[in-house]
């Protein structure tokens, strides 16, 4: 069951009508046992691991609270525990046969290197191990982790095992985030805002927003992306810079369009979940698009890596080192793969140019003056853009191999296209053009505190009929574009 599957939407309306319908125990109740219906339909044997560790950390909590009293070594063993269960759990689901993998690599040119008479010495080779990733699992580990951290530090752990249970099992959140912080969620849960029309609107406009990026936009931008990758011949400059720019449109459709549908949900049962994505692709530099990016995970990373590792109270070299440091755990996060770690490395040294390139323009006038004006604003978003498009295929390509073929392609200006074509007589053109102009004429009506009665307000947005008839256009174009069987979202896999 995914959310732009048919499944959920028969799933999610009951879920919300018994949701409303009950109240305390009852409801927390339902909650859990929904998102555990919810997580079991893809492997129910996963749910043992999500109750197991759900259990264990609960109760790591409540001791790391009570140790407050006695020794700080006893609460620093119980915070060792509980990071050394979660990242391990991590760390074998996730990354057991690419350590395996790599180890088999090293031992083979070791043996390689010792070889007697171009004989090469046998070594003994480790088997891959038969996982399978338990979906979401890096998401709840991570929540996991913020949370026995956070009680280590001095907040009140959850006494009720129910309540942790809804928080760390939550449906809408439970498979691709936003990573939710329990200090801001327990509240929710314990007093959602009531049911209102303005609440089933918003949350409703968020879900068909979300449909809408997903189906009418990034599944068959994803036909494409995929041809190109799989292509073997060498591709033209056309077919790479659709590719290119292909999977950066698909990829932020796709997982934009999860939170959408995530935070819809749960806004139909009266809880706000965080805001994920704020324009990310309109920064006009590096570091304002990771703080706009990703946002739930870029803050875990700052609070529980970053800040850790000093941040920057260390001197500039120490902060380069662990803004570099940071970035490369996020892209092994990411994946098991050396092509992830370089995609996170090279965030990491993007990052450090532009906190140094910042200081540069703010300590000289001059600088400062040009950096304003708006063609120099336009210049630096066209340059973070194309760096953002262009680290997207080493993210997207299955291999190093496969993104240098899409890189080295950009260059190849005499090559025959094969996805010009399909490009144009897709729908997918289109639908991005409708999505863009009505967001684009939606901001400029907020932002001017423009109004026309009976039909728009800065403060509501567009009145109901406006709504429902872009409600309408919305799912008769889904129909259109929707592809034969439902599509898994993008951060599924991590």
């Amino acid at each position: 069951m995914i959310f732009s599957s048919l499944q959920y939407l028969l799933f999610l309306p009951v879920v919300v009508f018994l949701y409303w319908r009950t109240t305390g125990g009852a409801r927390l109740l339902l909650v859990v046992a929904a998102s555990y219906f919810f997580y079991m339909s893809w492997l129910p044997i996963y749910g043992i691991l999500l109750f197991s560790l759900t259990c264990l950390n609960w109760l790591l909590g409540l001791a790391i609270e009570q140790a407050r009293d006695k020794t700080r070594l006893r609460q620093k063993m119980l915070l060792t525990a509980a990071l050394v269960m979660n990242v391990g759990c991590l760390c074998y689901y996730k990354y057991a046969n690419f350590l395996l993998a790599n180890l088999n690599a090293v031992g083979k040119h070791v043996s390689n290197l010792l070889s007697f008479s171009g004989t090469a010495i046998p070594v003994w080779e480790a088997p891959a191990l038969n996982i399978l990733l338990p979906l979401g699992i890096s998401f709840f580990v991570f929540e996991f982790i913020h949370y026995t951290v956070d009680v280590y530090r001095g907040d009140k752990a959850i006494r009720s095992w129910l309540e942790f249970a809804a928080f760390a099992a939550f449906f809408p959140s439970q498979i691709a985030g936003p990573i939710k912080r329990y200090q801001d969620f327990m509240p929710s849960l314990r007093n959602p805002e009531p049911w209102s029309k303005s609440l089933c609107i918003e949350g409703l406009t968020l879900i068909v927003r979300g449909l809408f990026k997903k189906i009418a936009i990034a599944d068959p931008l994803s036909v494409l992306v995929f041809d190109g990758y799989a292509a073997t011949h060498a591709l033209s400059c056309a077919d790479a810079l659709i590719v290119a720019i292909g999977f950066t449109i698909q990829v932020f459709c796709d997982f934009s369009g999860y939170t959408d549908l995530g935070r819809g949900s749960a806004l139909l049962m009266g809880i706000r979940l965080p805001e994920n994505f704020r324009l990310p692709y309109l920064s006009r530099d590096l570091i304002a698009y990771r703080r706009t990016w990703h946002m739930s995970l870029g803050m875990w990373f700052k609070d529980y890596v970053y800040v850790p590792l000093s941040g920057s109270r260390g001197g500039r070299v120490a902060t380069w080192r662990n803004l570099f440091l940071t970035m490369t755990i996020s892209g092994l996060w990411h994946g098991a793969a050396w092509h992830f770690v370089l995609w996170g490395a090279l965030h990491g040294i993007g990052l450090i140019v532009n906190r140094e390139w910042r200081d540069l323009v703010s300590s000289v006038k001059a600088l400062k003056t040009a950096s304003d004006t708006w063609a120099a604003q336009l210049l630096a978003s066209a340059l973070t853009m194309s760096f953002i498009t262009a680290v997207m295929v080493i993210f997207r390509a299955p291999d190093m191999a496969r993104a240098i073929a899409v890189l080295t392609g950009l260059t190849n200006v005499s090559g025959h296209s094969d996805l010009v074509f399909p490009l144009i007589k897709s729908a997918v053109m289109y639908f991005l053009g409708v999505y863009l102009v009505f967001w684009a004429l939606s901001e400029a009506l907020r932002k001017t505190n423009f109004a026309v009665p009976g039909v728009w307000t800065a403060k509501d947005g567009f009145f109901l009929p406006v709504r429902l008839a872009s409600v309408t256009v919305a799912v008769l174009l889904m129909i259109a574009a929707r592809p034969e069987q439902a599509c898994p979202f993008v951060y599924f896999q991590f």
